[in-house]
């Protein structure tokens, strides 16, 4: 009789009861919730970071465009000055750093910031030795946008110094043609 009664027990215990199965479920919801959170946060801080990391990488391209292209300003051997001029969010030069045309080649380039977009326009011109160009502003529709600035942006052409002020991003940036230190060291020597 001792081995029925154990195998009535035994047929009883068999399967999983409904509040075993429950609690299972209620311990795998617990579970996956706590790993789709983990996931969801992961995913958020690397996007942000990627947009952290582009925005870098755009203000890197454009403070070494804009610098490049100031410090191979061109000189203009019957002026004796480099061809630089603007006014406020408007810088005109002619260099021999084109963004553009081939290598090596001597361009005008036009820098023109819209404040009502937070953009900013490029426009590269061949004929630099056009005497129109002097005082153009050319159209933002015929530029071509080179960033979007969201935290704010400025462009000033200091003629007194010679040099142009860039800030971009909560950064401050002065650069000067490399032919105009030499210029000044010369006449001051």
């Amino acid at each position: 009789m001792t081995k029925m009664s154990n195998k009535n027990i035994m047929d009883t215990r068999d399967g999983l009861s409904l509040l075993e199965v429950m609690v299972a479920l209620l311990l795998l919801t617990i579970a996956s919730t706590m790993i789709y959170s983990m996931l969801n946060r992961s995913i958020f801080f690397t996007n942000r970071g990627e947009g952290k990391t582009q925005e870098i990488a755009e203000q890197y391209a454009l403070v070494s465009l804009i610098q490049r292209q100031v410090q191979g300003g061109w000189f203009d051997p019957r002026t004796k000055k480099v061809v630089i001029s603007g006014e406020r969010d408007l810088l005109r030069l002619a260099t021999t750093m084109p963004f553009q045309a081939r290598s090596g080649q001597v361009v005008m380039a036009f820098y023109r910031y819209n404040p009502e977009e937070g953009t900013l326009y490029y426009l590269e011109r061949k004929d630099f030795h056009n005497p129109d160009y002097t005082d153009m502003v050319p159209n933002y529709d015929e530029m071509t946008a080179l960033v979007t600035a969201s935290a704010g942006l400025s462009l000033e052409f200091d003629q007194e110094n010679n040099s142009v002020a860039l800030s971009y991003g909560g950064q401050n940036y002065e650069f000067r043609p490399w032919c105009s230190a030499v210029v000044t060291e010369v006449a001051g020597g």
